[in-house]
């Protein structure tokens, strides 16, 4: 589970295995043509438990890589198995999961080739670099040489064979797919009597394609890899792209051919052989226990089962049922790939998790992605979906579409299958008048819709901007387009832009509004009021501090014969305080209620991203009203209570300090905390959550009342260095004298609502178990606990919530590498070998590189400033400069354990960190870059060193283009003297 070694040394018990499905080879046919002999190689992936598998013919156990294997936030845990065809099954989960293995075994090329297995794709992916998803490979594409057998968008099914001089490739119909949530026999075959590769479906014939006149030449010195490419495009500095999705069973390779016939027949046995004849249907529903024990991942907040979340949006209310959809990504924890997840509530706070309602399919308004949008009920036939679609072949890629579900001939109100129509339903032409200039056409998404009498609005996020041909030469600032229509499919009118901000006086709301939501503000009792709330997110061409973390929004009367907004306001209003909530969505309940769901995004790294195996999560859903003062209501929902568990503490009308006392023992990961508090003249009241009892970890909520100010200091809620730390807050006003504040604490998931008012909406990521503390404080004056309520929170989805588990604590009798993090500002404590690339000037406080991208550099208590070393610097030569950098020499002690932040060029040989032992100049490990700005943390377990002699050493003899590296927070357990 902890960071304990840069190599894993794989070990696990085989078994668990049936008898494989026979291929026994076939009399010869008339022509001579080699059929198939029995497999050179197979895997039967029949384990139940491990992180191997067995390639039966060798007897060879296979290392399944898989990214809990040694787990960075739980309890470690084996790859994904369910039941196969015959047997068990290899459940590959998109990003991650790999088997690697030392080749096919005896297999002569020159007789023919054969490849065959069962698949149940979950997720098809985009075709990242016109690359296949690899099911089993053996290839170097660079020198026309192995096989691959794989899919193409869409579930396409390819097998590439290399002569040589090139690969050559046959294509399975388009219209003959590997089909997602069904098993399907693949089978793809070398005849070289024919001269052709052929590909089978189900023992039928999908595609063919013609070979050169020679044999084909493999490719031995490469690993035969199963679930991945072997040359895949690297996304974010971090995850494999070009990976298969879903389950596998039954993989062979043999030597010899097949035709039509013995396809056919071979697959009609598989099946007889089968209980009940009959291939069964695959389990691929994504499961929670997954993540049983993240120490991080919240428990009562609506999140997707696995891997990547953007914002909830379309929620919407059919037959007693909530509905919510949200931005996914199930190929892995990154973003690419949009899909709509789906999941289902009878109460807007307990969810299930339903099938992916849209995906980017051929020849539909989405085929390179479904990005956000809303629902609304549309009489009998139930909800329908406004979505944006991606289609990279447009010259503006952005349109909204519909989609419609199956409720009118189901009657399910889960309303689990969606079919997207294949018209789009507004589009964006070029010099659409808006206001002060045009709308722009390349930004054109995220549309909210509802009907009010009869008429449906349509609003689309956009910006104004002044073109020069196709060019943009000015920027006017974000807007919302409306159109307006009698029925979802149109025709729909363009009706201007609802609103818009002048960038050269309100630059906060950026040069495009995202998710743009327009809803009616409520009064006390329910009340109408006749005022409506828009909200947006702001986006930036380029890196501006406004983006992504903020969200806006302005109280105002909507013209519906006009179709403008008319803000009371004109200055943006926050929303929220943190940094973390983002992307609204709203909807009106049947009582009335305008209820806004919100994402909560986690700011992890990529690196932490992949470790963890999921990111980001839904906020809870807040009710937005006008208060009888004119202020914005922001309370969350009050079936948020549904959700408590064991009342923890009741405290009634005594001195703070005596509550602070009887919280003594209370406290835990899953809260929800409810206080009413009168000032009394203290200066400052402060509710510590997440803490420790010595205050080594610990989140501060304080109240100043002289200026009147709420904030969240996180600059101590971790001692991981890699968790953004800071301070977040905003004018608040007391309620009659009285601070009213409710947390809702879930895990690294903190939400704090102040006197009704305002939010603020914050990550945590303590590292210690104990870190589960509650301490409630002031400064000055006699402050008075009016109430205090403390409940245990229940988990939101139908099982019970797993405890989370934590790493054993590192040992604390050693010293540190001097200057290990740059705090000093400088080289102090380090020497320059040789060259020029690094000097003092390279030591910087710099988060981003110049156009948006965070370094996400440590973040310690002992370097609040951010220090650390850029190998890049631009008066000194730059990527062409070169030189070698080396820290003191120590003696090595602890666990032996060394750790440390590597960013920059990716050249192992001439650009790269390395722990030397000073003795001989050995290098013990080393670590590169890859590409990227964004530090990644690198581990190396040197146990085996320990009482040795050893420094750090940071070489750059590389020139050009990404010739330079990065380090930060070198961690080197020291042995004290």
């Amino acid at each position: 589970m902890r960071r304990r070694t840069a190599l894993s040394v794989v070990s696990a018990a085989v078994g668990g295995g049936l008898v494989p499905f026979s291929f026994a080879s076939a009399p010869a046919a008339a022509r001579g043509r080699a059929l198939p002999s029995p497999p050179s190689a197979r895997w039967d992936f029949d384990e139940r438990t491990g992180a191997v598998t067995l390639e039966a013919v060798s007897g060879t156990a296979d290392p399944v890589g898989y990214v809990f294997n040694d787990a960075r936030y739980k309890p470690d845990s084996d790859p994904l198995r369910r039941r196969g065809v015959r047997g068990r099954a290899l459940y590959f989960d998109g990003y991650s999961t790999v088997v690697t293995a030392d080749g096919p075994g005896s297999l002569d090329p020159a007789g023919g080739i054969t490849l065959d297995v069962w698949i149940a794709p979950y997720a098809y992916e985009h075709g990242i670099d016109g690359k296949p998803q690899a099911l089993v490979d053996q290839h170097n594409p660079d020198a026309g040489t192995g096989f691959l057998l794989g899919l193409r968008r869409f579930g396409q099914i390819v097998f590439q064979l290399g002569f040589g001089d090139g690969l050559v490739e046959v294509k399975g119909a388009p219209d003959e797919p590997a089909p997602k949530n069904r098993w399907t026999h693949v089978t793809a075959t070398y005849d070289p009597a024919a001269r052709q590769l052929r590909l089978y479906r189900d023992g039928r014939p999908i595609g063919a394609a013609a070979t050169p006149d020679k044999a084909p030449v493999l490719a031995p010195d490469e690993a035969l890899l199963i679930g991945r490419h072997n040359r895949p495009t690297l996304l974010n500095g971090e995850f494999h792209a070009n990976m298969y999705m879903g389950l596998m069973d039954s993989l062979v390779i043999r030597p010899g051919a097949l035709d039509d016939t013995a396809a056919h027949r071979e697959h009609a046995e598989q099946v007889a052989a089968l209980p009940g004849r009959r291939v069964p249907r695959p389990d691929l529903t994504p499961q929670r226990s997954r993540f049983d024990g993240d120490r991080h991942r919240p428990q009562f907040h609506m999140m997707p089962p696995w891997h990547w979340m953007n914002e909830p949006h379309a929620p919407v209310y059919f037959k007693g049922k909530y509905h919510i959809f949200y931005q996914h990504n199930p190929l892995g924890p990154y973003w690419g790939q949009i899909h709509w997840g789906h999941a289902v509530s009878t109460d807007m706070v307990h969810w299930r998790d339903l099938p992916v309602a849209l995906a980017p399919a051929a020849g539909s308004v989405g085929p390179d992605g479904c990005w956000s949008g809303s629902a609304f009920v549309d009489g009998d036939r139930g909800p329908v979906l406004f979505f944006t679609g991606g289609d990279d072949r447009l010259p503006h890629r952005q349109r909204t579409g519909l989609a419609v579900s199956t409720y009118p001939a189901d009657r399910d109100t889960d309303l689990p299958t969606w079919t997207m129509k294949s018209e789009p339903v507004t589009e964006a032409p070029a010099g659409l008048p808006a206001g002060p200039g045009a709308a722009w056409a390349e930004n054109f998404r995220d549309p909210f819709v509802w009907e009010e009498d009869g008429v449906w609005y349509q609003l689309v996020g956009s910006g104004i901007v002044d073109y020069d041909g196709t060019r943009v030469a000015r920027k006017h600032g974000g807007t919302a387009l409306v159109y307006t229509a009698r029925r979802p499919e149109g025709p729909w009118t363009y009706r201007g832009p609802l609103h818009f901000n002048d960038l050269a006086t309100r630059p906060e709301p950026g040069e495009v509004w995202e998710l743009p939501v327009l809803l009616p503000l409520p009064g006390p009792g329910g009340r109408r009021t006749g005022k409506h709330i828009l909200l947006i997110c702001p986006w930036w061409e380029g890196f501006n501090p406004n983006a992504v973390k903020h969200t806006y929004y302005w109280i105002g009367t909507f013209d519906k014969r006009a179709c403008r907004f008319l803000p009371d306001h004109d200055e943006p209003r926050e929303f929220d305080f943190g940094e973390h909530f983002t992307g609204p969505s709203g909807f009106i309940t049947p009582d009335g209620r305008s209820v806004v769901f919100s994402i909560t995004q986690d700011r992890r790294s990529e690196q932490q991203h992949a470790q963890s195996g999921w990111a980001h999560n839904a906020g809870m859903p807040v009710s937005v009203s006008l208060r009888g003062d004119g202020r914005l209501g922001v309370e969350p929902i009050a079936e948020a209570a549904g959700l408590r568990g064991e009342r923890l503490a009741r405290i009634r009308r005594t001195s703070l300090k005596e509550a602070d006392r009887r919280l003594a023992g209370v406290g835990g990961d899953l809260l929800d905390v409810s206080a009413v508090i009168e000032p009394r003249g203290a200066r400052t009241i402060t509710l510590a959550v997440r803490a420790c009892a010595d205050g080594a970890e610990e989140t501060l909520l304080s109240y100043d009342t002289a200026e009147r100010r709420f904030f969240i200091d996180r600059g101590r809620s971790s001692l991981d260095p890699d968790v953004r730390k800071g301070v977040h807050g905003g004018a608040v006003e007391l309620d009659e004298g009285r601070l009213r504040l409710r947390v809702l604490l879930d895990r690294s998931m903190l939400e704090a609502y102040v006197n009704g008012t305002n939010s603020i909406t914050s990550r945590v990521y303590p590292t210690r178990k104990d870190a589960t503390g509650l301490r409630l404080t002031a400064e000055g004056g006699a402050a008075h606990v009016v109430e205090l309520d403390v409940w245990r929170m229940n988990g939101a989805y139908d099982a019970p919530v797993a405890p989370a588990v934590y790493d054993p604590p590192r040992p604390a009798d050693v010293d540190a590498l001097p200057n290990h993090d740059f705090a000093t500002g400088d080289l102090t404590g380090w020497t320059v070998v040789s060259g020029t690339t690094f000097s003092d000037a390279n030591v910087t406080t710099r988060t981003d590189w110049g156009w948006g991208g965070p370094f996400h550099q440590a973040d310690t208590g002992d370097d609040r400033g951010g220090h650390h070393l850029w190998g890049f610097n631009p008066d000194a030569g730059g990527d062409d400069a070169t030189g070698v950098l080396r820290s003191a020499t120590v003696v090595l002690g602890g666990d032996g354990v060394v750790d440390l932040l590597v960013s920059g060029g990716n050249d192992p040989d001439r650009l790269y960190a390395a722990v030397v032992r000073a003795d001989d100049g050995k290098i013990l490990a080393k670590a590169t870059g890859r590409g990227g700005e964004q530090y990644r943390r690198v581990v190396f377990d040197l146990a085996g060193h320990i009482g040795e002699r050893i420094y750090v050493e940071v070489v750059d003899r590389a020139t050009g283009g990404w010739g330079h590296i990065n380090v930060d927070d070198v961690n080197v357990p020291v042995r004290r003297s």
